[in-house]
């Protein structure tokens, strides 16, 4: 199983960049903290996906694929959520939290990093890998390194905006050697474009 924290400030690419990394799986689980399952599905058009919504705060669904959180404060209902999908897949799955700094608005660090190491080790006993996202400059820096600490793989998305918008990706931390470990980023259309060795590194982490 592959693990990647992906960081980035707001308009970098994140959700870009996930929409794509999820058509690569048979069987994605979404946890949405920052926005309900329903606008969810209107950005990602997809049905098939489950979603976890720790957002809405209600016992409503509006898709036989969400499951919404009635209390997002207690963690272990997230936890006994995701356990609950991937009980039931067959193949590979992948778990994306978005994001992580959602969580980090209600909880310490030490209660994330809990539930985070709780929540890989389901993950891991099925074979499933996970993509976090961390909207960056969001957090103290103490938060924002220990979450860079608790990954084996940090991708970074970098926003410049000048005269035009420019876009970078860089990777932080890897389990190999990755070169050139940055480089631009572009968007065409409804796609995001990284550097081909980058891309192709996340692939096969979160493939492994």
């Amino acid at each position: 199983m592959g693990e990647i924290l992906l960081s980035g400030v707001p308009g970098a690419g994140k959700t870009m960049l996930l929409k794509k990394i999820i058509k690569e799986f048979e069987n994605v689980i979404w946890i949405t903290t920052t926005r309900s399952a329903k606008a969810l599905r209107k950005v990602l058009n997809n049905d098939e996906i489950w979603i976890i919504d720790t957002h809405t705060w209600s016992y409503v669904k509006f898709h036989p694929r969400d499951i919404v959180i009635s209390n997002p404060l207690n963690l272990n209902e997230i936890n006994l959520g995701i356990s609950r999908l991937l009980d039931n897949m067959n193949g590979k799955s992948l778990v994306v939290l978005d994001s992580l700094t959602g969580l980090l608005l209600y909880h310490n660090l030490q209660r994330v990093v809990h539930f985070l190491r709780s929540a890989l080790v389901k993950m891991e006993e099925k074979d499933a890998s996970g993509i976090f996202t961390l909207v960056k400059n969001a957090h103290d820096i103490h938060t924002e390194t220990s979450m860079y600490a608790f990954f084996p793989v940090v991708i970074e998305l970098l926003r410049e905006d000048n005269i035009e918008t420019k876009r970078f990706v860089r990777v932080i931390k890897a389990t190999e050697y990755v070169e050139p470990s940055f480089g631009e980023v572009k968007i065409v259309k409804d796609d995001i474009i990284l550097p081909d060795n980058i891309m192709n590194y996340i692939l096969k982490e979160l493939k492994s």
